[in-house]
């Protein structure tokens, strides 16, 4: 595993990894044409549907780990905003790459996004998340922007804060952003990302993320 690799699972173990429950709970996030109904009542929603579907399919990962992945993928991709995600993660090199490198980035960001944290998902199956609300102190606060509060107990049964920062895409509500008790999810990918770029270069960077994506697939992790 190399250090790019090491500091994110470390990073995902500790603060991360129930904070995703939520980010990827927003297949019931899609919205019919017109107003969007409020972000805390389809998150709400949201979170018991995905939760629901992770234990009903709970035996799959199991059988077929690579399945779930792209259970998970199917439903979480669509809402969230990835490419601003990718694009905040990669922060100044993003404007210095090329078409060509900036494609292979986003394709092996929802990658790494999907096969990290697929197995937390099933383990967080039984997660019982109390929505707090909005708090608009962790960011603006305006019509296409808004920040969610949400209470949920980790691996070691502790009681740990979210902060859920969503913005309005074409009347649907997504998730750019976890800020997990002032640690955020995108600042702290960008940290190890650019460490990595500024030691070894872009191109051996994307090799690097293509090639643990390419291992965590063919060994079912």
């Amino acid at each position: 595993m190399n250090k790019i690799a090491s500091i994110l699972h470390q990073k995902s173990i500790t603060i991360f990894l129930p904070a995703m429950v939520f980010l990827l709970s927003i297949t019931a996030w899609a919205q019919p044409a017109g107003t969007p109904k409020d972000p805390v009542v389809v998150m709400q929603a949201a979170i018991e549907k995905v939760l629901a579907q992770l234990k009903t399919n709970e035996a799959l990962y199991q059988e077929n780990p690579e399945q779930l992945r792209a259970l998970v993928a199917e439903s979480a991709l669509p809402y969230l905003a990835t490419t601003r995600m990718a694009q905040l993660s990669l922060a100044k090199h993003w404007r210095s790459a090329s078409a060509q490198q900036r494609e292979v980035y986003l394709r092996e960001f929802q990658r790494y996004l999907i096969r990290t944290y697929t197995k937390t998902l099933y383990l967080y199956r039984n997660t019982q998340p109390e929505m707090l609300g909005r708090d608009n102190k962790m960011g603006n606060s305006s019509e296409s922007k808004t920040t969610l509060k949400m209470r949920v107990n980790n691996e070691r049964g502790e009681q740990v804060i979210l902060f859920l920062r969503l913005e309005l895409h074409q009347q649907e509500w997504k998730i750019v952003d976890v800020n997990v008790e002032g640690i955020s999810l995108v600042v702290t990918a960008r940290g190890a990302f650019d460490e990595e770029i500024n030691r070894i270069g872009l191109d051996a960077f994307l090799q690097h993320l293509t090639e643990q994506n390419n291992q965590a697939a063919t060994n079912h992790e």
